[in-house]
């Protein structure tokens, strides 16, 4: 059996929300680190994380806490884990876009969240028209992707007038 290792933590861990089809995923940063909820990251996969799940996992890549409002330990997995988590373990095809939500809106909008006001662009996620949309804060405004105002556009012309 691989030893635990204990990292010291905040006793009052508070997470964000994010939502994708419909399903919570909880995230926090810990020392300067993203940090996920299992439970969550089962339930976006349609996956049943059994006891075993952290030992396909290095001891650095999962850690037990109570978060802010819980009443239990939660099995939270760092960002390499999940990833090994998803593209190794438990993989399938719908992985990939799940990745890629998660490497380019999710984990920049929680390292963003601990960025003081003002010092730099700053991530963050914004609910428009049912759509959670990645936006940028930088220089006094607020932008998006290209990609993603061509679909809230398509998605406003087919709203009956």
């Amino acid at each position: 059996m691989t030893p635990r290792i204990e990292f010291p933590a905040s006793p009052d861990l508070s997470f964000q929300t994010f939502q994708r089809f419909d399903r919570t995923l909880r995230g926090l940063m810990i020392d300067r680190q993203a940090w996920f909820v299992a439970r969550d990251l089962a339930r976006l996969t349609n996956s049943h994380f059994s006891a075993r799940v952290p030992r396909k996992l290095d001891p650095d890549q999962y850690r037990w806490e109570l978060l802010a409002g819980g009443r239990e330990e939660e099995l939270l997995v760092s960002e390499s884990g999940l990833y090994t988590l998803l593209l190794v373990y438990f993989f399938h095809p719908e992985n990939r876009n799940l990745r890629q939500w998660l490497s380019n809106e999710v984990v920049p909008v929680l390292r963003d969240s601990r960025l003081q006001q003002g010092s730099g662009p700053r991530h963050f996620l914004r609910n428009v028209q049912d759509h959670s949309l990645a936006m940028l804060e930088w220089q006094g405004g607020v932008w998006m992707r290209v990609g993603d105002a061509a679909r809230l556009l398509e998605a406003e012309a087919r709203l009956p007038r």
